[in-house]
């Protein structure tokens, strides 16, 4: 009877080399916070779980970026909820949100003093776009999501990934860059959609449509 190969070991990751070489110390807080953090989303959802698109761990506060009357607290958990408010017709979308605050506050209190939830609603992140607060874009881009049913957490960190690797090739030229489609209206989609506005008034040495095919073979394929 043929023996059977050995089963060939997948090549470990590198947050999994990184885990390894993370002092126990670390290796325990990160634990804790995971623990924390799945307990508050448990809480949020079992409360707003149809109106909850998304929520996030943001990066950690940075010691130059704090508010003057704040004092900085490095053990602080920044968390990002985000509400569709789409169908918000019995309240304002200011008393929802201050509604939404204060309840989700004080689950996460009562879990750890040192989570802080901050809660944005949809209308406010189409806000949040339309006037180009980039600093507040590039944030949630670079947080980890613990909760993301529609992917639309992760198509603003791939998008805000594709945008810096196309603004620093055509930095110039690149007048505006959208992202749209069925994702960005709050629905689950398998692709992310995304219109790139090209200066091209200054081209002279090739007609415009082969301007475009080229620009738009080379953004895909960074993409």
């Amino acid at each position: 009877m043929a023996k059977k190969a050995p089963k060939k070991e997948e090549p470990k990751t590198d947050v999994q080399n990184m885990l390894e070489k993370m002092p126990q110390e670390m290796k325990d807080k990160l634990g804790a916070t995971k623990a924390k953090l799945d307990t508050f989303t448990k809480q949020v959802l079992d409360k707003f779980d149809k109106y909850i698109v998304g929520i996030s761990l943001l990066p950690p506060p940075r010691a130059d970026k704090k508010p003057e009357d704040q004092e900085f607290n490095p053990s602080k958990i920044n968390i990002l909820i985000l509400v569709d408010d789409s169908d918000s017709q019995k309240m304002s979308k200011e008393e929802l949100s201050v509604k939404l605050t204060a309840i989700i506050e004080k689950t996460a209190a009562d879990i750890d003093k040192d989570m802080a939830p901050q809660i944005m609603l949809l209308s406010e992140l189409r806000d949040v776009c339309y006037d180009s607060k980039y600093d507040l874009l590039n944030m949630i881009a670079m947080s980890a999501p613990v909760y993301d049913p529609k992917d639309l957490l992760a198509g603003l960190k791939i998008s805000e990934l594709h945008k810096n690797m196309t603004i620093k090739k055509f930095e110039k030229y690149i007048l505006s860059y959208v992202a749209a489609g069925s994702l960005f209206r709050g629905e689950k989609s398998n692709d992310i959609d995304v219109y790139v506005v090209i200066d091209d008034t200054d081209v002279k040495k090739m007609p415009r449509a082969e301007l475009r095919d080229k620009l738009r073979a080379i953004i895909v394929s960074m993409g």
